[in-house]
C-alpha cells in the first residue's frame, strides 16, 4: 500500500513539475534559452493567420520592443528588446537591454511562436551622465551566469520572461481578431464631353 502511494505521489508530482515549466523559459535542445507556445485556432485558414501576424508585427509594439523583419510563407520573423533597470542610491536606470528574436509559423487551424536569441547588451555610464549599450561585450542569455551575479540573472530573466509572456498574450488577442482588407482605390473614369 505505502508503495502504490509513493508511486502515486511521485506520478503527481512529475505531471505538476512538466505542467509548470509549460509557460516559462526553458532550454531547447541547442542549449539556449526560448519561450514556446502552440495555440490552436479552430476554424482559421494559415492566410488569415499570416496576415494578422503580419499585422500584429508591425503595428502591436514600438519598434524597440517589436520590430518586423520579414514575412516567409507560414513565417514571420521580429526581432525586439526589453530595458533592465537596476536600483542604485539615486534611482533607476538602466543597467542592460536584453534583445531577442520572436518567430511566429502558422498552418491552418493553429500557429505557434517562441522567443530565442536572447543576447544582454549591458549598459554602461557615459561621460555625459546617460546610460548607453557598451559595444563589444555583448552576452548570450545562457552565459550570463559567468558575468552576473545570481541575483541580477534572476532579475533579468524574471522581467524578460514577464516581457515576452506579454507579447504573446497581445498576439494571441490579435490572433483571434481578423485583419480589415486594404482597400484598394478606385480609378474614377471621366469621358470628356467633347469624344462621343
Amino acid at each position: 500500500m505505502k508503495n502504490i502511494i509513493l508511486v502515486i505521489t511521485i506520478v503527481v508530482f512529475k505531471v505538476t513539475t512538466v505542467f509548470a515549466q509549460a509557460d516559462s523559459l526553458v532550454i531547447d535542445e541547442n542549449n539556449k534559452y526560448i519561450y514556446y507556445q502552440v495555440v490552436a485556432q479552430p476554424g482559421s485558414s494559415a492566410d488569415s493567420l499570416q496576415a494578422r501576424a503580419v499585422y500584429f508585427a508591425k503595428k502591436a509594439f514600438a519598434d524597440s520592443k517589436l520590430k518586423f523583419k520579414k514575412s516567409e510563407k507560414g513565417t514571420i520573423r521580429a526581432t525586439g528588446g526589453v530595458l533592465v533597470s537596476k536600483k542604485s542610491s539615486i534611482g533607476l536606470h538602466e543597467d542592460a537591454r536584453i534583445d531577442y528574436t520572436m518567430v511566429i509559423e502558422v498552418k491552418d487551424n493553429r500557429y505557434r511562436y517562441w522567443f530565442t536569441d536572447f543576447i544582454i547588451v549591458p549598459y554602461a555610464r557615459d561621460r555625459y551622465a546617460n546610460f548607453v549599450p557598451v559595444s563589444g561585450k555583448n552576452t548570450p542569455l545562457e552565459n550570463g551566469l559567468s558575468s552576473l551575479s545570481k541575483k541580477d540573472f534572476d532579475g533579468y530573466t524574471a522581467k524578460l520572461f514577464a516581457t515576452v509572456k506579454d507579447i504573446g498574450n497581445r498576439l494571441k488577442t490579435y490572433m483571434k481578431t481578423p485583419v480589415a482588407p486594404v482597400k484598394q482605390e478606385v480609378k474614377k473614369t471621366t469621358i470628356p464631353a467633347t469624344n462621343w
